[in-house]
């Protein structure tokens, strides 16, 4: 049976158009929901922010009240975006209105991340790696041995040790514009 490939705008019509159960798995990522909060409209964000803090449904016709009348078109689509990415769930109580809440796992990510400063906490270094990373004197070493070996390349002697190469773009640009250049004009530009 042939598979057939869903072929999105960009990046975020795919994740909408992932079931609900892989977007909330998405959304035990803070990184992932940040990301999808950078990728709203101004408004959709305005709304988010909004809700950020808020735990109980919000009606519908509150989240309206937020935008003046002019506006209310732009409103509508940022909430349909909303709920379509998942980060709005439309609640409906028995008077069958709508309201909406803010997705549980998006919410606490996104309060997290807000709390730590827009950077959040790493996880340590395994001891495996620490225990291979190079000093910094193994790496003061290594960079002043690289350097060498470009300066020596750059003036194309044979004491460059065969295994290091260099790109040819790279050592055009520095041979044309930053090492040729004169100290009172600046460098030429490459392209």
């Amino acid at each position: 049976m042939p598979q057939v490939m869903v072929v999105a705008r960009n990046f975020m019509d795919m994740v909408a158009a992932l079931p609900a159960a892989k977007l909330d798995m998405l959304y035990d990522s803070a990184f992932i929901c940040e990301a999808v909060l950078r990728s709203f409209a101004p408004l959709a964000k305005k709304c988010v922010l909004q809700m950020l803090y808020v735990s109980a449904p919000v009606p519908a016709a509150a989240t309206e009240e937020w935008v003046l009348d002019e506006y209310a078109s732009k409103h509508k689509v940022a909430i349909d975006r909303l709920v379509q990415l998942r980060v709005f769930v439309e609640v409906r109580d028995r008077r069958k209105e709508v309201s909406y809440r803010m997705n549980n796992k998006f919410q606490a990510n996104m309060q997290k991340y807000l709390v730590s400063g827009g950077s959040l906490p790493r996880e340590p270094v395994p001891s495996s790696i620490t225990a291979r990373l190079p000093t910094i004197t193994e790496l003061e070493n290594y960079a002043l041995e690289q350097w060498e070996c470009f300066l020596l390349q750059l003036i194309n002697s044979s004491q460059v040790e065969k295994g290091t190469s260099f790109s040819s773009s790279m050592m055009r640009t520095f041979q044309r514009g930053l090492l040729s250049s004169r100290d009172n004009e600046a460098p030429s530009q490459v392209i």
